[in-house]
C-alpha cells in the first residue's frame, strides 16, 4: 500500500461488509464517484473497528443486478481487498486512530466518514499502518465465506427486532415526580457509607443504595456464568451478601494475566464486575446506584485511554431512573474526547432482572452477548 494518495472511511455492518467483500464491490444510490481514482482506498469500520481495507481496482459503472439486501446501490465500484481483520484483531475507534480522525477533521469526525471524505495523507498513514500491524485475515475470509454471511445475516436478523424494542425517548426515561429524591436531601439512618460526589462534596449512600449495587453484581455474576464466563468481581465487594449468598464465592479468586502492562492490570481490578472468556476481559459492568456516576466512568476511561487496542464491552449498570444523568455524563468533554460515549452503553437494573429469568436453565446455549440485547446506547438518547 504504499504511495496511497486517497484514504475513505465507511460504517457497515457485518453482513453488509460481507457482501462487499463477496462481490468485490462498492456501491451507492446517486452518481457520485467520479472523483474516486483507481487505487484510491476504502476503509470498513463495523461495529466502531476497522474490519478492512479495499482498493478501487477499475472504473465506476451502473449495474442495477441485486446484490445488497438493504438497498439497490446501482451506482457500483468495483474493489480489490488488501487487508481484512479477524473480529478479535479488529482495531477500535480509539487511541492512536481516532486521534488522527480529529486531526483531520475535529470532534465531529462522523460527519467525514458518512460522506466518505478522503483524508489528509498524514491522517490516512497513522491509520492504514495501524491496520497493516494486524495479521491479514484474507485467506480465512475466502475459505469461510458462506458461513459468516449465514451467521451475520441472523445476528442483523436479531439486532432488527432488538432495535424495535428500544425506542429511543420512551424506553427508559426517568418517570416525572414531584417528590424529591431522598438521596439529595434527607438522607439519614442506621448504616450509611459516605463517598465523594462529582463536585468533591459527601455523598451519603443508604442501605438500599448498597442492596441495589449488590443485586445488581449477583445479577452480573449470574448471567455471566450461564453465558459460560469466568467472573471477577472487585475485591472490596467480594464479601458482600445477597439471598444469603456471597458474592465472592461463585468468582475467580484472581485476575488472570492479560498480557497488560501493572497500571492497567490494576484499573480493571477496581471495575465492580468483569466477564472472562479464554483469559480475555470481554465485558466490564460498573454498577452506579448513588449519587455519584463520574467516578464508575472515569474508571472506564481509565481503561480506555491506557488499552485503546483491549477488545472489551463497556456497561454502566443502573436504576432505569438514573439513565438520563448516566448518558449526561457520557456527554461530558472529557469522556467524549476518548470516545468512551460511543463504546459504553447503559443498562437498566431492571432490565437485567427480566433477562436473568430469561436464561436461567440455559447454561451451554446463552452467549456472552445476549447483554447487548438489554444495553442503550448514548446516541440513542442524543438530542
Amino acid at each position: 500500500m504504499e504511495g496511497i494518495i486517497v484514504l475513505r472511511l465507511t460504517k457497515v455492518d457485518e453482513y453488509q461488509f460481507l457482501t462487499c467483500f463477496k462481490y468485490k464491490l462498492w456501491g451507492s444510490n446517486t452518481d457520485r464517484f467520479k472523483k474516486w481514482k483507481i487505487g484510491d482506498l476504502l476503509l470498513f469500520i463495523v461495529d466502531k473497528h476497522i474490519a478492512a481495507i479495499a482498493e478501487v481496482a477499475g472504473n465506476s459503472f451502473k449495474d442495477e443486478k441485486p446484490v445488497w439486501d438493504n438497498g439497490l446501490y446501482p451506482y457500483r465500484l468495483p474493489l480489490k481487498f488488501l487487508n481484512v481483520l479477524l473480529p478479535d484483531n479488529r482495531i477500535p475507534i480509539l487511541g492512536e486512530v481516532r486521534d488522527a480522525l480529529i486531526s483531520a477533521w475535529g470532534t465531529n469526525y462522523g460527519w467525514g466518514i458518512l460522506n466518505q471524505q478522503a483524508l489528509p495523507d498524514n491522517s490516512a498513514n497513522i491509520i492504514i499502518n495501524n491496520v497493516k500491524r494486524q495479521p491479514n485475515a484474507m485467506l480465512n475470509y475466502i475459505e469461510n465465506l458462506d458461513e459468516l454471511l449465514k451467521e451475520a445475516k441472523q445476528k442483523r436478523e436479531i439486532a432488527i427486532v432488538e432495535q424495535k424494542n428500544k425506542i429511543p425517548g420512551k424506553r427508559g426515561r426517568k418517570p416525572k415526580s414531584n417528590a424529591i429524591s431522598k438521596s439529595s436531601l434527607d438522607v439519614q439512618g442506621n448504616g450509611e457509607d459516605v463517598e465523594t460526589a462529582d463536585n468533591g462534596s459527601a455523598v451519603t449512600t443508604t442501605n438500599e443504595e448498597e442492596s441495589n449495587h449488590t443485586k445488581a453484581q449477583y445479577l452480573l455474576i449470574n448471567a455471566g456464568k450461564i453465558s459460560g464466563c469466568s467472573v471477577w468481581v472487585a475485591s472490596n465487594d467480594r464479601n458482600r451478601k445477597y439471598k444469603g449468598k456471597v458474592l465472592g464465592d461463585s468468582c475467580i479468586d484472581s485476575l488472570p494475566n492479560f498480557g497488560l502492562n501493572k497500571e492497567a492490570t490494576e484499573k480493571i481490578s477496581f471495575i465492580d464486575t468483569i466477564w472472562i472468556q479464554q483469559n480475555s476481559p470481554i465485558c466490564a459492568f460498573e454498577v452506579e446506584t448513588t449519587t455519584s456516576i463520574y467516578s464508575g466512568l472515569l474508571r472506564m476511561s481509565d481503561l480506555i485511554a491506557l488499552v485503546p487496542a483491549l477488545k472489551i464491552k463497556l456497561f454502566i449498570v443502573a436504576p432505569r431512573e438514573r439513565q438520563d444523568k448516566v448518558m449526561k455524563e457520557l456527554r461530558r468533554p472529557t469522556f467524549k474526547k476518548i470516545g468512551l460515549n460511543e463504546y459504553c452503553k447503559f443498562i437498566a437494573i431492571e432490565d437485567l432482572e427480566a433477562l436473568l429469568e430469561k436464561i436461567k436453565g440455559l447454561y451451554g446455549y446463552v452467549k456472552p452477548d445476549v447483554v447487548d440485547s438489554i444495553a442503550i446506547e448514548e446516541e440513542l438518547n442524543s438530542k
